[in-house]
């Protein structure tokens, strides 16, 4: 169960979010409308990931709240903005976010980012080496090949990689078959560790 922190200061957008994620997904998310409703939560919780929106309209805006987390302690940020604005994109870079979402995005997308953002932090954290076969290997695999080993290696089940993909779970049983036997892996404890010793840092 991964806890997220949920920075968007609107109501009805925020509630949305965390419905679509508690409801199925392995997720627990805390919302906040401001910085100092975040800072709270970040300082007194375990915070897997933070989605943080960069227009709050406050008087901070989510790329300056994430400079001040980052002084604090170190956690995946991904960023959503409904404008695809060189110079903000420019000032969101320097915080190191794992990815942008531009909205609107759907429920599977959200996912499959946070998911993406929680694996190579841990990656990192952990100080795991990207292995250049392994990463080579990639390009082996299909999108959704991709998108199933990502979700995989969170720890999800054939069941709920399907929710997460909106696809059967006979479908997901499918592709792990066809992941194995690409990348030559007999077991899904290989399959994590194949995940973690790579840089799937996109979906393409």
């Amino acid at each position: 169960m991964k806890h997220v922190l949920l920075i968007e200061d609107e109501l009805i957008v925020a509630m949305d979010i965390k419905m679509s994620l508690e409801k199925k997904n392995g997720f627990v998310v805390s919302t906040a409308r401001n910085y100092t409703e975040a800072l709270k939560i970040y300082n007194n919780k375990l915070i897997d990931v933070v989605v943080c929106d960069v227009n709050l309209n406050t008087d901070k805006d989510g790329i300056e709240v994430i400079e001040a987390f980052s002084l604090i302690k170190p956690v995946p940020v991904v960023y959503l903005t409904a404008y695809d604005n060189p110079e903000i994109l420019e000032r969101a870079k320097k915080t190191l976010p794992y990815a942008y979402l531009l909205k609107p995005f759907n429920e599977s997308q959200l996912v499959l980012t946070l998911d993406l953002a929680h694996l190579n932090f841990k990656r990192q954290e952990k100080k795991l080496v990207v292995k250049a076969e392994n990463q080579n290997k990639l390009k082996d695999l299909t999108l959704r090949e991709k998108e199933v080993l990502i979700v995989l290696a969170t720890g999800k089940t054939s069941k709920e990689i399907a929710d997460t993909l909106n696809i059967s779970q006979h479908t997901v049983d499918k592709h792990k078959k066809n992941i194995k036997k690409k990348l030559g892996l007999n077991t899904i404890g290989e399959l994590v560790k194949f995940a973690y010793s790579t840089n799937l840092k996109t979906l393409n």
